[in-house]
């Protein structure tokens, strides 16, 4: 992207601000997990830093797991503008305990949006431990279930061409 697309603005908002807003919407505490906390600090939210056991995105679901002190916890990137708050609720009422429970796009499965078990973590560990860093390689060894999405309904921002995708049909 050339720049930090956390902080893109779409409709007035970064894709951060986003995120947040509909988390706190469906969730009584929101935290932030990071490489480092600095650039996060005016958002006032509690920021937990990457495991450095991990890299990438899997030392954020590490680090959220490690901190998370329930049975579960529903993790997601900030670069998925079309998260809602129906979106979420629509996973948490479908969850089985399932260690990975999560959404299913038109290109894969999406490891950065779901409902981690803490369970996950000691297959995580094991991941990180050999170095294989990808989340979506982890949660396919996972006990894992999702739910399909169509291409309409959701998009990730990885290039500039991605934000001038109009809004998903609903």
């Amino acid at each position: 992207m050339g720049v930090d697309k956390l902080f893109l603005q779409i409709d007035g908002k970064s894709l951060l601000e986003r995120t947040i807003d509909v988390c706190e919407r469906c969730f009584s505490r929101v935290k932030l997990v990071a490489r480092e906390s600095a650039r996060l600090a005016s958002l006032n939210h509690e920021v937990i830093l990457d495991s450095p056991m991990a890299r990438g995105p899997m030392a954020g679901v590490i680090a959220a797991l490690e901190d998370c002190g329930q049975d579960y916890c529903f993790i997601t990137a900030a670069d998925l503008p079309d998260l809602s708050v129906e979106i979420i609720e629509s996973l948490v009422s479908q969850y089985g305990q399932q260690q990975y429970f999560g959404f299913m796009e038109p290109n894969g499965l999406q490891p950065l949006c779901g409902i981690y078990h803490r369970s996950s973590l000691k297959l995580l560990y094991h991941h990180a431990r050999l170095r294989e860093f990808s989340v979506a390689v982890a949660v396919s060894n996972l006990d894992h279930n999702y739910i399909a999405l169509s291409a309409s309904r959701w998009r990730n921002i990885n290039c500039p061409e991605d934000l001038t995708v109009g809004e998903p049909d609903g």
